[in-house]
């Protein structure tokens, strides 16, 4: 079966392009706003809580850039065959 042997690599490939946008804005907004006002215990994660704004964008391009992929994939029409009239518009 196709569906047991995909892999959670192939989710994102999945979703709809609305919702690689929405991934996208949740993944900025939580590394711009959300990681630095966590208090972290742990000395070790506060130099990774002050560096998460300057991933933010490193991390939320690639679901943009998906989410265009995605997009123009179910925006373009396939061509008309031999015999049919081209859809109208």
């Amino acid at each position: 079966m196709k569906g047991r042997n995909a892999t959670w690599l192939s989710l994102p490939l999945r979703l709809p392009w609305w919702g690689s946008v929405l991934v996208a804005t949740i993944v900025y907004c939580g590394l711009k706003y959300g990681i630095p006002e966590l208090h972290t215990v742990t000395p070790a994660l506060q130099p990774l809580a002050k560096a998460a704004p300057s991933f933010a964008p490193i991390l939320a391009i690639p679901w943009l850039l998906l989410a265009a992929k995605q997009l123009y994939d179910t925006d373009v029409q396939p061509p008309p065959q031999e015999g049919q009239d081209p859809p109208k518009e």
